[in-house]
């Protein structure tokens, strides 16, 4: 399927539920990988996001997916090797939790994307503590309790979607700077001795999911592909 380029301050977010029946398009280097998860199915859909991706990104270049080249930057975040059909550098972020696939595709701005299938078990208190900021701690905890669970994952993901953005792998600490969290609150990004030159945007996903958006530069017009 071939898509239309991303115009000028537009991010695309792609969403699918891609099975895990058959895995197509990927390399020897994300089937290693894949090969150090312990869980069979994390590891059948590790391998089938990468080859819808690979699928998604062909369908913009104009290439078949086998000839997508991608390649990973000093901290861990993927990009398209340059090529003659990537001239215009189409830049890229992807998010997988559960059965659910995440993808930001943009032309003129760097993007990260996370997505969290929301877990009613997990110690999310140890957590924060080791994560969040002690303003952040403070919100979620001053929080009625019934309300930090949601509060917690709008944290999580909207920090996780900056560090993505950034591709600083640990060289950025989580708890160095602050996101808004509250459900009244629009989603915000604070770092301390910067220009506020990164926005956030809550990205629409089922309600048993959390996702948020990073963007650089102005706020982008977002167009959901499903």
């Amino acid at each position: 399927m071939l898509f239309p380029w991303p115009q000028e301050n537009e991010v695309h977010i792609h969403r699918a539920s891609p099975g895990t029946e058959t895995v197509r398009h990927v390399s020897s280097d994300e089937i290693s990988r894949a090969g150090c998860l312990f869980d069979a199915d994390k590891k059948n859909r590790f391998l089938a996001c990468r080859g819808l991706l690979r699928e998604i990104l062909g369908g913009y270049l104009g290439i078949p997916p086998e000839d997508v080249y991608l390649a990973v930057g000093e901290h861990g975040k993927p990009y398209l090797s340059t090529t003659a059909a990537n001239k215009e550098q189409l830049h890229f972020n992807l998010a997988h939790s559960g059965p659910m696939f995440l993808l930001a595709i943009a032309t003129d701005r760097d993007v990260g994307i996370d997505l969290e299938q929301m877990n009613n078990d997990i110690p999310y208190p140890d957590m924060a503590q080791l994560a969040f900021s002690s303003h952040e701690q403070k919100e979620l905890f001053n929080l009625p309790q019934h309300q930090q669970l949601a509060a917690f994952y709008r944290c999580w993901t909207r920090k996780e979607a900056y560090l993505k953005a950034c591709g600083s792998g640990f060289a950025i600490k989580s708890n160095s700077f602050d996101v808004s969290l509250l459900a009244e609150t629009p989603a915000v990004l604070i770092e301390p001795g910067k220009p506020p030159n990164w926005l956030l945007v809550d990205i629409s996903v089922p309600e048993t999911y959390c996702a948020a958006l990073a963007v650089h530069g102005s706020t982008p017009i977002i167009r959901y592909i499903d």
